[in-house]
């Protein structure tokens, strides 16, 4: 019994940092690709405007 309880408080605690840092590293990938993703549609859009008014 005594190795189950040092299997458990080993396991979860391991888990339990892999579900946040997984969640940590989709966050920090969207903060980075969400502004990218609008300055390349914005530099996108701004490139037909000035090219319908060349």
């Amino acid at each position: 019994m005594k190795h189950d309880d040092e299997a458990h408080r080993y396991y979860y605690p391991v888990e339990g940092r892999t579900d946040g840092a997984t969640g940590d590293a989709i966050a920090l990938i969207a903060i980075i690709l969400v502004p990218a993703g609008l300055y390349a549609a914005w530099n996108t859009v701004a490139s037909w405007i000035s090219a319908l008014f060349s």
